[in-house]
């Protein structure tokens, strides 16, 4: 059960024991329901039920997944090699560019390699989709990211290589995790969670969450929401329910049926069945007693009627079942022998030592101690393991297929009606050890030979029985037989009534409680969207309601209530600018895509400013740097408005400029690097003749100090996440550096206890000089420095690049 269920099921038991309505067995239904099909037959035969207990969580986590790195060659507008460097971690970072400089091209590659395909070029007519390839390139070209995953020390890289012939769905996908053998790769292992939590959203996508298939957006909400397991307990104690309910509704037409049918009788055994009858709980036991005391005085029609009961199974039946036997022994022996029999206990022990090889290289075999587990080894390993898994599949498989094969024969064959004599009795016992024979040759053998002659003999009785019952009651006999088969199905109905009205209330109680349930799991969300909506309305006038799924099959949609001026629209959109339809569709795309339970700690929005108004613009600017706090924000915009509201509001982001020379040449440029920043601000200030020289030394010293700090934070986080530490781990480490020589320790040993070999690795790297730097940035921003302020800056920026090495 994932994170998402288990808060649901929660939420579920809160209801149950909160609710004094709903008895013991009610709530066990319902909680066997949700366990699954097994569980609800195991608690309907009575053999126990879930109690309402919270389970543990038992999915396994996803390890979070940042990018660190995007790719690209001979792909869309870029066509030597180009690399968009990001700081796998949280934070906020921009690419820009003007159109055509190739920066949604990066955007495009990272959601190619990921995913598979391009949402904003799947809808698109060939002619668009087939000129994907960079006319300036060679004849390879090739997309990947490399990207960081919490607990591995390294990067993985993910990438796709086209040769010339190939086309785009073409090339090879490969993974590559550290320190492993480039595999071939199909997107499979996170393909559930890319579809639920899907990290991308593209200009057009941006459009297509409002406007597009809202089925797609209802599925995701509703499976990120853990609502698929709710629905799934409902359509259990349906089906489970269904059939008792149709034999219930089928008694009582039958019921009704018989007397319309028999309203006219005279017979007085009739009229006494009619009488009991007229109840829609009818007096089973003495129903039964009519039908045996009145009809047979003799004892022996119930047995006749029985008789005429009896089935055997079709001799087609019989045959297609001994040519499944023979043909399930051929294939059991065809692939049985001594070493397929362990090639089960080889094939994990094979496992077993390529995870050893995996997890420490070559190594001496720990079994025999001689032996090495080298590559060679290991290629030749994993090829016998393969071979040694397919063959234990093919023998589990054909001693699966015996067995369902022979259980399929001996279940033709029932227990020794009593009510047989003579003959047909002799025959049938004959037909209950053939199917008891031992082994499948001769079940076979049993089943074809006796399964003529006791169906001729059974034939025969059946023909006997119907001449004794039409001879003696040519009118009551047939009612009689019919009122037989009402009791039966009526006495089946009685013992399912228990059953069968404790289903009906926990499938009610559970219709009824639904909506509240997926209403409160929903409001979080909902929350959070109307949160991202008022910071992305700034001036609108139109206000978000409530977020809702709604609707059945493929009717199902998010209704999202919007108002104007405070004035109820109800779920129509069409009062909605472009703008605000955009601003819109990121309120519902970032808290899909930042669940806690998803795997991928990145999301990667391209040109989601078109259409904006400036004020939106500054709202989206906030809602990034917020999201940005616990998620690894990448924005790609030819719009500058964006990266001029962070640098206006001050908000921490990086900057990069795409620029695009000739022959498709992508350079990446800093544009707003904060070691850079803090060191214009102080050659800035340096400058300021206007300035007290005090005040202007101290500020200067101060954003040095500063320039120096985020040094060592970009080192320190760049490495630690490298090596597999949590971005939260991190940030503690970076809290307990509380002084500027405990973050250059850190920056330069990665051990906070070498504070007092900091200085002198700082001369042996710089020289006397950086020494010099690093102490006037420490104490010159309480006490300022004197003398030419401008050599101390350009100490200090070759202190933070040396620092960042």
């Amino acid at each position: 059960m994932d994170k998402a269920e288990l808060g649901l099921y929660e939420l579920l038991i809160e209801r149950l024991l909160a609710d004094d309505a709903v008895d013991d067995a009610t709530s066990g239904l319902i909680l066997a329901a949700w366990s699954g099909d097994d569980a609800l037959a195991d608690a309907l035969a009575g053999r126990g039920a879930p109690t309402a207990e919270p389970p543990s969580e038992t999915e396994a986590e996803h390890p979070d997944v940042y990018l660190a790195a995007v790719h690209a060659e001979g792909f869309r507008g870029i066509g030597r090699p180009a690399t968009l460097q990001l700081a796998p971690g949280p934070g906020l970072t921009l690419v820009t560019g003007r159109n055509g400089s190739g920066k949604s091209s990066f955007a495009e590659a990272a959601e190619l390699v990921m995913t598979g395909r391009n949402e904003r070029w799947s809808g698109r007519t060939a002619v668009w989709r087939d000129g994907w390839r960079n006319l300036h390139s060679g004849d390879d070209a090739s997309v990947a990211v490399d990207l960081t995953v919490a607990g591995t020390n390294g990067t993985t890289k993910v990438q796709r290589r086209w040769a010339p012939e190939d086309k785009l769905e073409g090339g090879r996908w490969t993974r590559q995790e550290p320190k492993a053998k480039v595999q071939d790769f199909d997107g499979s292992v996170w393909g559930a969670s890319m579809q639920t939590y899907r990290p991308f959203l593209s200009y057009s996508e941006l459009g297509a969450l409002i406007d597009g298939k809202p089925t797609e957006l209802h599925d995701a909400v509703h499976d990120l929401l853990g609502l698929g397991a709710l629905t799934a307990t409902q359509t259990r104690l349906k089906a489970a329910r269904k059939p008792l309910a149709d034999r219930a509704r089928d008694a009582n037409a039958e019921r009704k049926a018989i007397r319309t049918d028999l309203a006219s009788a005279d017979d007085p055994r009739i009229v006494e069945a009619l009488a009991l009858l007229k109840s829609t709980s009818p007096d089973l036991g003495r129903l039964a007693g009519l039908l045996t005391a009145a009809e047979d005085p003799g004892g022996s029609a119930a047995s006749l009627r029985a008789v005429l009961d009896l089935r055997l199974p079709a001799a087609e039946d019989v045959r297609a079942t001994a040519e499944r036997i023979r043909a399930a022994v051929d294939e059991h022996t065809a692939v049985a022998s001594a070493e397929s029999s362990r090639a089960d206990v080889v094939a994990r022990l094979l496992r077993e030592a390529l995870h050893v090889h995996t997890d420490y290289g070559s190594t001496t075999c720990p079994l025999c101690e001689q032996g090495t587990l080298d590559d060679a080894w290991r290629a030749s390993a994993a090829t016998r393991a393969d071979q040694l898994e397919r063959s234990a599949a093919e023998v589990r498989g054909a001693t699966s297929e015996l067995e369902a094969a022979i259980a399929a024969g001996r279940s033709l064959v029932h227990a020794l009606p009593a009510v047989l004599t003579g003959r047909a009795r002799e025959t049938w016992q004959d037909w209950v050890q053939a199917g008891r024979a031992e082994g499948p040759a001769a079940l076979v053998q049993g089943l074809e030979a006796a399964h003529p002659v006791v169906a001729a003999a059974l034939a025969e009785a059946r023909a006997e029985s119907e001449a004794e019952l039409a001879r003696r009651d040519e009118v009551w006999a047939p009612v009689v037989r019919r009122l037989g088969a009402y009791h039966d199905v009526a006495a089946e109905v009685a013992v399912e009534a228990s059953a069968n009205a404790t289903l009906a209330r926990a499938e009610k109680w559970l219709a009824d409680t639904a909506t509240e349930l997926r209403s409160q799991r929903l409001a979080p969300f909902a929350e959070q969207s109307q949160h991202v909506w008022q910071a992305l309305r700034q001036q609108s006038n139109v206000g978000l309601g409530a977020v809702r799924l709604t609707g059945t099959h493929n009717q199902r949609r998010v209704a999202v209530d919007v108002s104007i001026d405070g004035v109820d629209g109800g779920a129509a959109l069409g009062v909605m600018s472009q703008g605000e339809l955009h601003s819109l569709g990121l309120a519902l795309f970032l808290p899909r895509a930042t669940v806690d339970q998803s795997p991928f700690r990145f999301i990667v929005i391209d040109d989601p400013v078109q259409a904006m108004d400036p004020a939106k613009v500054d709202g989206l600017a906030r809602v990034l740097a917020e999201v940005a706090l616990t998620r690894q924000v990448v924005v790609f915009t030819h719009d500058d408005r964006l990266a001029d509201a962070v640098r206006r509001l001050e908000l921490p982001a990086t900057i990069w400029e795409v620029v695009r020379g000739e022959q498709s040449a992508v350079e990446m440029r800093r544009s707003d690097d904060p070691i850079a920043r803090y060191l214009d601000d102080a050659k800035a200030m340096a400058s300021t003749e206007d300035l007290p020289p005090d005040i202007r030394s101290e500020l200067v010293a101060s954003c040095c100090r500063s320039a120096v700090e985020a040094a060592c934070h970009s080192k320190i986080r760049s490495v630690r996440l490298a090596a597999g530490h949590t971005h939260a781990d991190v940030e503690v480490v970076l809290k307990n550096a509380d002084t500027t020589n405990k973050k250059a320790t850190l920056a330069v040993f990665d051990d906070p206890t070498r504070g007092s070999d900091l200085l002198g690795r700082i001369k042996s790297g710089l020289g006397p000089g950086a020494v010099d730097a690093f102490q006037k940035c420490k104490k010159g921003a309480h006490k300022g420095l004197v003398g030419d302020l401008h050599p101390f800056i350009k100490d200090v920026k070759k202190l933070a690049e040396w620092l960042q090495k």
